[in-house]
């Protein structure tokens, strides 16, 4: 049971073409569909060398945040997004996440909605009609 008041971990699942999302440690859910605010990007540089040394992904960067809603993968019920910016990471080419058009890092936003398109992200609270 995932605990609303408290922070989450969202990062890619690739093997399941997903996200998870994981509270205390523990994973709590999996979604195609993910709504956070108050989120800090985070990447741990020791996993991000390890990964690059063996040429295998493993997970290392996340999503922190308080979860305001998700969609399983399974469910046809669909979330507002936000209006926002893009943003992405790739550990070949940078050590943080980034914006997708200048990118400039990006470590923390008010709001970020996760779906199949990727990361969108504001520091504004405002959501967009679905």
């Amino acid at each position: 049971m995932i605990d609303y008041e408290r922070p989450v971990r969202v990062f890619k699942n690739w093997k399941h073409n997903c996200y998870t999302i994981m509270q205390d440690g523990v994973v709590r859910a999996s979604a195609r569909q993910v709504h956070l605010r108050d989120v800090q990007f985070l990447v741990r540089e020791s996993g991000r060398r390890r990964m690059l040394q063996r040429k295998r992904k493993t997970v290392h960067a996340y999503a922190e945040g308080r979860l305001e809603a998700h969609v399983h993968p399974g469910q046809e019920a669909q979330l507002a997004g936000i209006r926002g910016r893009m943003a992405f990471y790739d550990p070949y080419r940078f050590d943080s996440f980034v914006d997708r058009d200048s990118l400039e890092p990006v470590h923390q936003a008010g709001q970020v909605f996760l779906d199949e398109s990727g990361l969108t992200y504001t520091s504004e609270l405002t959501l967009e009609a679905a």
